[in-house]
């Protein structure tokens, strides 16, 4: 989880630059690590993929997890930001600040929900 803190925090930086495709990288990022993280404390080690959401809902409503929060939102955030990491990294599509700006605060809705349910359950 402190690495998808250090992610949050370098999309942070490369915004503040103006550097707006890293900063939706980093954003995805972030979630990428943070929704892995969870899974590992679930037990479940995934295969490599840029979206895990779909998997860890499944399995949080399972095993009978409450999440309490909006786990649709939390999918969306995840697809939306895995379908622009590569073009962004690959500079095959300029993001703007506004893009830019989403990207942060979705990733930082999904880790804030994250840091709730870890704290709520393990």
């Amino acid at each position: 989880m402190r690495a998808s803190i250090e992610c949050i925090q370098h999309a942070e930086g490369s915004f503040e630059r103006e550097i707006w495709n890293m900063s939706i990288r980093r954003s995805q990022e972030a979630v990428e690590l943070e929704l892995t993280a969870v899974l590992a404390l679930l037990g479940i080690h995934y295969p490599k993929s840029h979206d895990q959401a779909p998997l860890l809902m499944r399995v949080l409503k399972m095993k009978g997890f409450d999440i309490g929060f909006d786990a649709e939102k939390i999918e969306e955030i995840s697809i939306d930001l895995s379908r622009k990491r590569g073009p962004a990294l690959h500079q095959e599509e300029g993001y703007n600040k506004d893009v830019a700006i989403d990207a942060i605060k979705d990733a930082k809705f999904v880790l804030n929900c994250m840091d709730e349910l870890i704290k709520k359950f393990f």
